[in-house]
């Protein structure tokens, strides 16, 4: 009678012939060999794993509502910042065109008042060379006779030759404050004058608010008929 292999085992359970090298029986699977006196659980912690952490996520309203809350502050936060950036821009830009506004206003204002300053200067000035030759300028002398005397000067007759008594004005103004020039008239003789800018878009003079006469003249546009 033969003798049994070395290399098998019996399962104690079933009977069955198994290889040396198990460790559960495959027809039954049942502990055998050195493996069937000790625990199933003792046996489960010696066998090799690596120990990998479990990828799977748990489903928590919870935290799925806190998440959810944190992403719509952030949204929030993002629509209120970029609303408050345009804002700002605007207001930027709306400062900067009123700044801009009033700058320019204050410039047309302030030359508009250096016209008229010059203009009542020129008149004075022309009134006092008429107290003194009982004329205004012609309009060959022009503005440049209340500075200077002419070379060559007519009064009204010949006893009042000499009696030009300037300078009526230390500097006559070249150009007005938009760079035309003062435009000077001269009728009847010299016993009235029109001065007048041609103002900042360098019209007309007549009719506008850059505009002196003479008395006579003012006296004559005011006369009926």
């Amino acid at each position: 009678m033969a003798s049994q292999e070395p290399d098998d085992n019996l399962c104690q359970q079933c009977g069955a012939r198994l290889a040396r090298d198990r460790r559960y029986c495959i027809h039954c699977y049942a502990p055998v060999g050195v493996t069937a006196s000790r625990a199933h659980v003792d046996l489960v912690r010696e066998t090799a794993t690596t120990h990998r952490p479990d990828p799977t996520f748990v489903f928590s309203p919870e935290k799925h509502e806190a998440i959810a809350r944190r992403n719509r502050s952030r949204k929030r936060i993002a629509i209120i910042g970029a609303a408050t950036l345009i804002l700002s821009i605007a207001s930027l830009v709306v400062l900067s065109s009123l700044s801009r506004s009033r700058k320019e206003l204050q410039r047309r204002v302030a030359r508009e008042q250096a016209a008229k300053k010059e203009l009542n200067t020129l008149a004075e000035a022309l009134e006092r060379f008429k107290a003194d030759v009982e004329r205004y300028p012609t309009n060959e002398e022009g503005l440049r006779c209340l500075s200077r005397k002419p070379a060559a000067f007519a009064a009204v007759t010949g006893d009042r030759m000499n009696y030009w008594f300037g300078p009526y004005l230390e500097n006559v103004p070249e150009v007005d404050p938009w760079g035309n020039d003062y435009v000077y008239h001269t009728a009847d003789g010299g016993r009235s004058f029109e001065l007048f800018s041609l103002g900042p878009g360098g019209g007309g003079g007549n009719g506008n608010q850059f505009r002196v006469t003479s008395p006579a003249s003012a006296s004559q546009v005011g006369s009926p008929g």
